[in-house]
């Protein structure tokens, strides 16, 4: 069955390699030549390529303790002498089927990325078209489902055991930072475990929940218990009366101690206060006299702080005297309009003050006095014309003047002729001269008018004025303003007021302009006031008045009351709580039953998956053993051959211990059937040849591809276990493309050399020579 190979390789600008490409159709391939040209590069860039990540790498950063925060400026695998994209190009063939894939880390992403060694985002997974042309290059998004479909099923997962052995790598067979999980966590995917581990990871966390249920269950039924003790032990005596519920309260929606059914399976615990509640009725009962007394002087308090209080005290007395204030206010306003007319000239007097003044002037003299105005305003008017023309006619002089000629005698308006020019002018000047003389006449009679219009109105001003600024003078405007401010409170004010002096309270009569005065009188009411309270006594608190104002309000409330119906109220209470207690108990003990079935129910099916996740772990440790012995006759085999200096070349044994264990660790032993695990005998180079056998075991049983790399499997093995290797590669591994690597040329040609001999195709990579090409180039 044919299986993937990789047939071409071309790397850009990694690590040692400026540029390497190289073509591998043959059954061997020998990276040789000395340390440090980059046979190592080489296995990174496919492991790269195809898992991008090195575990090793992440290793010796956690060893280091290397900052996470740290940023470099060069990538780890860029070449130094690069400064490009670094790209690794494979295709690789089944039959005639190709597959090109490609990763690149662009230059501009390294340049702005933080580069740290252990981290490849930058490293981008893509598929061409060809082995030459990127244009067309589709990138990746999803790797692991991309290399399921194209090289089998959990091919990320496998890689680190079926394809690739690392240098000096025994992680496999000794676990460490670079794979912490166990030799059986770490090939366990390949025997199909992830099925049954599923189901049994299900059934834990089933069971993780279900005993966090039975926990949950078991104590809220402990808890019940212990609450249905407390609520047996909290009935009150059997002897309490039956008594007939009877409402005390007028309210729609009662108080809990006034309500017919006060108690529910919630409340019922509240038998304390609803009991102390009838008891601070009672008090309030026998104490409602004293109730009442103290309502009455915390009224009689109250009252004397509010606004109403201090306006009565001041305006009580003074509002009888607010009609003949507002008698004199519209007088005082009468003479003021007059006394302003009076004021005025006679030149300003119009018709609109004769409304005014003929209210104070006989019907003759009225007539007269707007006969008088009506001449006065034809005399302005006639004055106002005669200036006007006397105006225009000085201006008319001036502009004969500019405009004849001194010798012209001829009017230039209306051509008149006056022989010499001292005439036009003289006619000119008369003109002026008569209308200065109708002025001066017209003026003579304004003056006339204005001291006839004197005459009639001096002696209003004489008998006026006098009257008008005594009557001011004799109004008091301040206690005006004050009660008509408070016009609207009138008759509320005068009920206090008359409350008060029913009192015993004697109000001031005299108004108080002042602030001080005003202050001194309220507080001189007050002090009568107070002295009036009635004695309080020590019999009640004040709670049971804030009780009795909270429930009733009104004292005649309480007169149907008597101390039988409060006595009855508190029995009706405790026969109620005892009801409602015997109901709860009831509800508990059927929950309780409920509650412990519920409980017995979780703790056995907790149980039983207990059972079944058992019985699971003891199938998967069986299933282990048998799988495992489907490969351990080639491990033992394989590690017979390369490890034929120790136990006599009998190899090493699979051990898969049986019992009641969550996980079967798998342990190898030797022929002697030691207890110890035979990696605790062995030295370095054994260990590695112990690692290769089972990697090799492991590539022959489960691997889906053809290409095996090996990373320098030869440094720590004689010359016996080089010729065990290369017969091993030949013989079983012959329909496997191996990459393998050495330092030493002689061994490098004796496997090429071995492959030879069985008739297999071999190629040898020797870097050492490949740079110096490149270097010439």
């Amino acid at each position: 069955m044919e299986k993937w190979r990789i047939h071409r390789l071309k790397i850009k600008g990694f690590k040692v390699f400026t540029e390497f490409e190289e073509s591998y159709s043959n059954s061997l391939v020998v990276y040789d030549g000395p340390n440090g040209f980059g046979k190592t590069s080489l296995f990174d860039a496919k492991q790269i390529l195809f898992c991008n990540k090195l575990p090793r790498v992440d290793a010796r950063l956690g060893a280091l303790k290397v900052s996470a925060n740290k940023k470099f400026s060069k990538n780890l695998y860029q070449n130094h002498n690069s400064d490009g994209d670094v790209s690794i190009i494979a295709e690789l063939r089944m039959g005639n089927e190709s597959l090109y894939i490609m990763r690149m880390a662009r230059a501009v992403d390294l340049r702005r990325g933080s580069n740290k060694p252990n981290s490849f985002d930058d490293f981008k997974l893509y598929e061409l078209s060809s082995f030459d042309n990127k244009s067309d290059a589709r990138l990746i998004e999803d790797e692991s489902k991309f290399w399921s479909e194209k090289l089998g099923d959990k091919f990320l997962n496998n890689f680190s055991v079926l394809n690739y052995l690392q240098q000096d790598s025994k992680s496999i067979v000794l676990p460490d930072k670079c794979d912490e999980r166990s030799r059986t966590g770490q090939i366990e995917h390949l025997i199909n475990l992830d099925r049954l581990k599923r189901r049994i990871e299900y059934i834990s966390n089933l069971k993780s929940v279900s005993k966090k249920q039975w926990s949950s269950a078991n104590f809220q039924f402990q808890e019940a218990v212990q609450d249905l003790k407390e609520l047996e032990g909290s009935l009150l005596s059997e002897d309490v009366k039956e008594v007939s519920y009877i409402k005390i309260t007028e309210s729609n929606t009662p108080p809990n101690w006034d309500m017919e059914h006060p108690f529910s399976t919630q409340n019922f615990k509240q038998i304390d206060e609803l009991l102390e509640k009838v008891n601070l009725l009672k008090r309030t009962y026998l104490g409602k006299k004293e109730i009442v007394k103290r309502i009455s002087n915390k009224q009689k308090l109250d009252f004397t702080k509010r606004e109403e209080f201090g306006l009565t005290v001041r305006l009580y007395h003074q509002f009888k005297r607010f009609s003949g204030l507002k008698k004199q206010k519209a007088r005082l306003s009468e003479l003021e309009k007059l006394c302003n007319t009076l004021k005025n000239e006679p030149a300003k007097l119009s018709s609109i003050h004769t409304d005014i003044l003929n209210t104070y002037l006989d019907e003759e003299v009225s007539k007269e006095l707007e006969r008088l105005l009506q001449d006065k305003n034809k005399l302005l008017l006639e004055q106002g014309g005669l200036s006007s023309k006397q105006a225009d006619t000085l201006q008319l002089r001036d502009k004969l003047l500019g405009i004849s000629d001194e010798n012209d005698s001829e009017c230039p308006l209306c051509g008149f002729d006056y022989t010499e020019r001292v005439l036009l002018i003289e006619a000119v000047d008369g003109k002026t001269k008569r209308l200065k003389q109708l002025l001066d006449g017209v003026g003579k009679n304004i003056s006339a008018c204005y001291q006839s219009i004197a005459v009639i109105l001096n002696p209003l001003k004489d008998q006026y004025f006098p009257i008008f600024e005594k009557l001011k003078l004799e109004f008091e405007a301040v206690l005006y303003n004050d009660l008509k401010f408070h016009e609207h409170q009138a008759a509320r004010l005068k009920n206090i007021g008359d409350r008060l002096i029913s009192l015993g309270v004697e109000l001031p009569k005299d108004y108080a302009v002042e602030d001080v005065i005003q202050a001194e009188q309220i507080e001189q009411v007050r002090n009568h006031l107070l002295k009036s309270l009635e004695p309080e006594e020590d019999i009640i608190t004040n709670q049971e008045v804030n009780f009795f104002l909270e429930n009733f309000g009104d004292i005649r409330k309480l007169e149907n009351l008597t101390e039988d119906v409060i006595e009855s109220k508190k029995h009706y209470i405790q026969k109620r709580y005892n009801l409602a207690v015997n109901s709860s108990i009831a509800k508990k003990r059927k929950n309780l039953a409920s509650s412990s079935e519920r409980a017995t129910h979780l703790k056995t099916m907790n149980d039983q998956l207990g059972r079944i996740e058992t019985k699971l772990q003891h199938a998967q440790t069986n299933y282990i053993h048998r799988t495992i012995g489907q490969m351990e006759s080639l491990f033992h085999i394989y590690s017979g051959r390369l490890l034929q200096n120790y136990q006599s070349g009998l190899g090493v044994f699979i051990d898969m211990p049986m019992g009641q264990r969550k996980n079967a660790i798998m342990n190898f032993t030797t022929a002697r059937d030691s207890q110890h695990d035979a990696t605790l005998s062995m030295s370095s180079g054994q260990i590695s040849a112990l690692s290769l056998s089972l990697f090799l075991a492991l590539n022959k049983k489960y691997a889906k591809t053809a290409f095996v790399f090996i990373d320098d499997p030869t440094q720590c093995m004689d010359e016996i276990n080089i010729a065990s290797l290369s017969d091993l590669l030949r013989v079983e591994l012959r329909d496997r493309q191996v990459i393998i690597s050495t330092h030493e040329q002689d061994i490098s040609d004796y496997l090429c050399y071995r492959y030879k001999k069985a008739g297999l195709d071999r190629q040898q990579v020797n870097l050492l020579e490949k740079s110096k090409v490149a270097a010439l180039n």
